[in-house]
């Protein structure tokens, strides 16, 4: 006879069917939450639109399922689908594809307190240095 259970670490052993159900039933309460949270906001669109925009702008009233358009539509234009939308916000965390760490910055922002080192280190080293690599690039020519 198979053995159908999985001992977790305090050694007690539990059925897979029963985390298979309860897994199933975290994916369905989501599912319905989801859908339960669209309805809401739809219905929130419709009053919030049949409350201001006819006596503002003087348009109709809106239905329930017109409202739900305007989200749609709203997402669609202005939101886009899935995460790459954000992905600019995020350029300084570090497992960023961009990588951009705030000490790696050049030159140092212009409030910045570094601001007078880096000014005094390419007077000193930064300027020869630079005109020596031109110099470097104009002889391989």
């Amino acid at each position: 006879m198979e053995n159908n259970s999985v001992e977790n670490k305090t050694g007690n052993s539990r059925p897979v069917r029963s985390k298979l159900f309860r897994i199933a039933g975290h994916v369905i309460a989501g599912v319905a939450f989801a859908v339960i949270f669209a309805f809401v906001f739809a219905l929130f669109v419709q009053f919030i639109w049949n409350s201001v925009m006819p006596e503002l702008f003087g348009l109709k009233t809106i239905t329930f399922w017109q409202g739900f358009g305007i989200i749609i539509l709203a997402k669609l234009l202005f939101g886009g689908f899935g995460r790459h939308s954000h992905d600019r916000w995020n350029a300084d965390r570090s497992d960023s594809p961009r990588d951009h760490r705030k000490e790696d910055k050049y030159p140092p922002g212009r409030h910045s307190k570094d601001w007078k080192e880096y000014r005094q280190y390419w007077k000193e080293k930064g300027k020869a240095s630079f005109e020596s690599y031109m110099n470097g690039l104009e002889k391989e020519e």
